[in-house]
């Protein structure tokens, strides 16, 4: 009996030791998700604040362009030389002269 008693008692100690390490486990992989999630919430982050800023330069860039642009139509520059010198297109720069004349 004393034996069977021992026996039961192995038993316990090591399905406790079992599930302490299945806690752990679990445990850990749960850090492993969340630190992945954040991970991926930080990407995606950067990458629309990195496409920001490039859309940002770029809106920037354009309106100094038109700008430039209008400048030269007040300086009574053609529409060939303010392409050359802004890359807008003939119709984008007619559109400023209009808007330039009225």
């Amino acid at each position: 009996m004393d034996e069977l008693r021992k026996e039961e008692e192995g038993i316990m100690r090591e399905d406790r030791a079992l599930k302490k390490i299945e806690r752990e486990r679990e445990k850990v992989a749960r850090k492993i998700f969340w630190d992945k999630q954040r991970y991926i919430r930080n990407s995606i982050e950067y990458a629309a604040e990195e496409r920001g800023h490039k859309v940002g330069f770029i809106e920037g860039c354009m309106a100094m362009q038109g700008e430039i642009a209008c400048r030269m139509i007040d300086r009574g520059h053609n529409s060939e030389e303010i392409q050359a010198i802004t890359g807008l297109s003939i119709g984008e720069i007619k559109k400023l002269r209009g808007l330039r004349t009225n």
